[in-house]
């Protein structure tokens, strides 16, 4: 099985570094790394063709004309061009810890797709003065002691280290909502529901295709507490009230149906 990922990107390319790294770091190498950018920074770019020099594995970049939020829109580009068996989601902003890939490896299973749950938040003063590479590097920075001794408090139960107590809080929090920042799914299971729906705008476009995936027979299985990244905190300026209300009623419309695709999706045709 080949797992790939693919990273949606902004202009964040500070974190972006970050990220890379712990993609870099992976013991479980991936296949292919796909940048899938909504926009042109040439920043973002700097930092891609950086870490293709240094990755042990292909690091690829995608990128479409700011036209606003057109997320959906480059991940099913990404979908669409990905040669890898098993495809992660995560963000341009969400640090994996080393073991993240081998969990996923360990997990996936035929009509299922693996759901990380919500975010580990690192605090922007913390990350934007203090964050270094070497503790990327030396997995410092997801020990909650080390953590706790710059000032950052995270739950006890969200970095675990792998085994028995981790899977059992995952089986003890079964809610298996697709999310972005980390989540799985077999390449062939994305295409089946046709990818993300283009016609939603920020908020719940990772839920969508999460209801469409089970919808579809493809089942979710929560490892909130064994898939461990840490997301870079920051402003949301892009967030938009009338749409993520608009997208959140469509969803709860969607959750009652038995639609499987999305309303619009260049992989439609595929």
């Amino acid at each position: 099985m080949k797992i790939g990922v693919i990273v949606s990107a902004y202009d964040n390319w500070r974190a972006l570094d970050l990220t890379l790294l712990g993609l870099r770091m992976q013991t479980h190498a991936p296949a292919e790394v796909v940048v899938a950018e909504d926009s042109e920074f040439s920043s973002v770019a700097e930092v891609v063709a950086q870490h293709a020099r240094l990755a042990p594995f292909p690091l690829r970049h995608l990128h479409q004309a700011d036209h606003g939020f057109r997320k959906c829109l480059v991940l099913n580009r990404a979908i669409a061009g990905a040669l890898s068996d098993f495809l992660v989601f995560t963000d341009a902003d969400c640090i994996p810890r080393a073991d993240l890939l081998a969990t996923y490896a360990r997990l996936a299973r035929p009509r299922h797709f693996v759901a990380g749950g919500s975010h580990v938040n690192l605090p922007e003063n913390f990350h934007r003065q203090r964050l270094t590479a070497e503790m990327i590097a030396t997995q410092r920075v997801f020990d909650r002691h080390f953590l706790a001794s710059q000032g950052v408090a995270v739950p006890w139960s969200r970095t675990l280290q792998p085994g028995p107590l981790a899977r059992l809080l995952d089986v003890l929090t079964p809610r298996s909502a697709f999310v972005g920042n980390n989540s799985g799914a077999w390449r062939a299971d994305l295409l089946r529901v046709g990818g993300f729906d283009e016609a939603m705008g920020y908020g719940g476009e990772d839920r969508n295709i999460g209801i469409r995936l089970h919808h579809a027979g493809v089942r979710g299985q929560r490892a909130r507490h064994s898939l461990v990244c840490l997301h870079l905190d920051h402003a949301r300026s892009y967030r938009n009230e009338a749409v993520l209300l608009a997208n959140q009623a469509w969803n709860r419309q969607l959750a009652r149906q038995a639609q499987v695709l999305p309303r619009q999706s260049l992989l439609l045709g595929l």
